[in-house]
């Protein structure tokens, strides 16, 4: 029976690894413009998908409390492939809306009860202490198929023709299929609760009661919202950035490879920080990094030290996840996990939505200003909302 339950961390290792396996990344745009989209196009589609993200977390977290999070996680990874395969034929901008709403969903399915299911894997196994270094691990595995895909997608796609575009993102659509079909191994940690006992309308409350009564559980959530270090915005605006820091283009991709490696290392060992410096400044250090980084992008333009300083920055954006998602569970019980991690993701995407709006504003007028606003918000959250070890509890039973 252990080595069973062993294996299932194991499975959502390599769920996450295959699921993240995306060789299309870095020629996106330009498939998007070959295809017919004008940049407003383009960038639309992302607010879709956060959109419907902030729509459809809490329905699909109760869903998965009701269901099983294992049938929540095959739906949500199904979701995906048929994305991806809508992707290979779309031809305009309603399609590629019509796959975002897709997307949205599925990301809304797998946001909450993949981490749950990580989380209430452990706990059976009384292990539950090891969620910042499993977490972090399988952050690793996602930048290493980041690394892959990117590294493979620039080789293929060298011509920039449109032919090799479909082909990666058939490449990634089988990817993706093979993350599904491993996800029927998955097995649900047994528990003391019943799935079908539990009313929707009891999970939601009884989540949102949580959420509105524990204060140590509302610090470190406002704290992971604070210091959310926009690394979506960030992947668009670092090439710009290189640009205008005259960073020769070869490097792009180069230093993109770099980064996810660190950042795989970042993940991995994010844990250590508690370890070793304790909670208050583990998180204080984790939060802060990507903060510091921004200020120093804002003031440095050079063709060596701007790859640099990217590098570092994206690294160390890995640093916080692993750790937000140990203490974040420490709070919740088992029936209602996904619950309350959905709609702790639902306030993410709206927060994280909005922000981008003006992040984009402030990015037009000045790209310096766009890394000072992001880089000022993320010092004022560290600095203001401090997690001492009495906000992190203790693991639940």
């Amino acid at each position: 029976m252990k080595k069973i339950k062993l294996n299932n961390i194991i499975v959502l290792y390599a769920i996450t690894f295959f699921a993240a396996l995306y060789f299309y990344h870095s020629i996106a745009t330009l498939y998007y413009q070959a295809r017919g989209l004008s940049f407003v196009e383009i960038n639309s589609l992302w607010a879709i998908i956060v959109g419907v993200m902030a729509i459809a977390e809490v329905p699909t977290g109760i869903l998965a409390d009701k269901i099983g999070r294992k049938f929540s996680i095959i739906i949500a990874l199904f979701l995906q492939l048929i994305g991806e395969v809508i992707y290979i034929f779309a031809d305009n901008y309603l399609l590629f809306a019509f796959v975002a709403v897709i997307a949205g969903i599925g990301f809304a399915f797998s946001s909450g009860c993949f981490e749950a299911m990580m989380y209430d894997s452990l706990k059976k196994e009384g292990k539950e202490k090891d969620m910042q270094k499993v977490s972090g691990l399988n952050g690793s595995f996602s930048q290493s198929a980041i690394i892959i895909g990117a590294l493979v997608g620039g080789i293929i796609a060298k011509d920039l023709e449109l032919n090799s575009f479909i082909f990666l993102i058939m490449m990634t659509a089988f990817a993706v299929g093979i993350a599904l079909f491993i996800s029927f191994f998955l097995y649900e940690p047994k528990s003391d609760y019943k799935h079908k006992e539990e009313s929707p309308i009891k999970l939601f409350k009884d989540g949102f009661t949580l959420l509105k009564t524990n204060t140590s559980l509302q610090r470190v959530v406002l704290l992971s919202l604070l210091a959310t270090p926009f690394i979506n915005y960030f992947m668009t605006f670092y090439q710009p950035y290189f640009v205008q820091a005259k960073v020769n283009g070869v490097w792009f991709g180069i230093a993109l490879s770099i980064a996810s490696f660190l950042g795989v290392l970042a993940s991995k060992y994010a844990y250590l920080l508690e370890k070793n410096i304790g909670v208050k400044n583990g998180i204080l250090v984790a939060v802060l990094f990507p903060g510091i980084f921004y200020f120093l992008m804002a003031i440095i333009y050079h063709p060596i030290f701007s790859i640099l300083l990217f590098i570092l920055a994206y690294a160390s954006m890995n640093l916080q996840k692993p750790i937000f998602a140990d203490y974040k569970n420490r709070h919740i019980e088992s029936k209602n996990r996904a619950t309350v991690l959905s709609i702790i993701s639902m306030f993410s995407g709206i927060y994280v939505a909005l922000m981008g709006i003006i992040i984009g504003l402030v990015a037009d007028q000045s790209l310096n200003y766009a890394f000072i606003f992001m880089g000022s918000i993320i010092v004022f959250g560290a600095l203001s909302l401090k997690i001492e070890v009495m906000h992190v509890g203790k693991n639940k039973e």
